[in-house]
């Protein structure tokens, strides 16, 4: 039979491994009272529900929205602009939206929404501003120029404590919103697809030109915030990204925002 050799403070002394074994067991409900475990079912669940979420957002330390139009010969500077920022600024989410309110000086934008000039005229009313206009570069919700430099957007970000918020993709379909705001703010869940886009305009004011246009907004959805987690169906096409701006109750200023990258490869 084998032996085990264990040490007290008399000395050594041997003992069965029968023995042993037998007052280790005794010892099982001592060493493990106080310590609560998850039904198997339980760790299943949550293990699925973890690798549910497919991506996951992080948080711009801007927000430039430019509302453009294909058909305004004042606009490509402005779209190569925003476009340059974009590619030097990683915490910067710039968004290009095309109006409608031009189409009739000859060329229909390609991009255009009757919706995004409607946008437009909120934050025009919002900002105080006397009309809506192209280019127009609205910052952060709060500040508007047809033109900025970029030491003017940079002395400008969002605040550095400010409010949580995150987009998470799930392998349902679905997209979750969460912040630690209140309820009574308002969010714009936008899709738009990210990267260069280029359009070849035949007719009107920029007739013959190929214009640039970076992040090109395909979607406005604005919604009243609950102040908990909101699921709504992605309705994504594909390469395209969501991004959920949140606004203050009484303006369109923004007051945080995530952005939600998709990985299409």
């Amino acid at each position: 039979m084998h032996s085990l050799v264990a040490y007290s403070s008399t000395g050594i002394y041997k003992t069965d491994m029968k023995t042993y074994t037998r007052r280790f067991i005794g010892l099982l409900p001592l060493m493990f009272a106080g310590v609560s475990f998850l039904p198997l079912s339980a760790i299943a669940e949550q293990g699925n529900k973890d690798r549910s979420i497919i991506s996951q957002s992080v948080q711009p330390d801007y927000v430039v929205e430019l509302f453009t139009s294909q058909g305004c010969s004042s606009c490509p500077p402005a779209n190569k602009f925003v476009s340059d920022f974009a590619s030097d600024q990683e915490n910067a989410l710039v968004l290009s939206y095309g109006v409608t309110y031009w189409d009739y000086l000859g060329w229909k934008d390609t991009f255009g929404d009757p919706a995004f000039s409607e946008r437009q005229r909120k934050y025009v009313k919002s900002l105080g501003a006397h009309n809506a206009y192209t280019p127009q570069i609205i910052l952060n919700g709060s500040a508007h120029s047809p033109r900025y430099s970029r030491s003017d957007i940079v002395s400008m970000p969002l605040p550095n404590e400010r409010p949580f918020a995150s987009l998470s993709m799930r392998d349902n379909g679905t997209v979750s919103i969460t912040s630690d705001l209140a309820e009574g703010h308002r969010l714009s869940l936008i899709r738009y697809t990210p990267g260069l886009q280029n359009v070849d305009v035949k007719r009107g004011e920029n007739g013959g030109r190929t214009l640039e246009i970076r992040n090109v907004v395909s979607h406005v959805q604005t919604l009243p915030w609950s102040g908990s987690e909101m699921t709504l169906p992605s309705n994504l096409n594909a390469g395209e990204n969501f991004a959920v701006l949140f606004h203050a109750p009484n303006s369109f200023k923004i007051v945080t925002a995530a952005v939600l990258k998709i990985d299409n490869t």
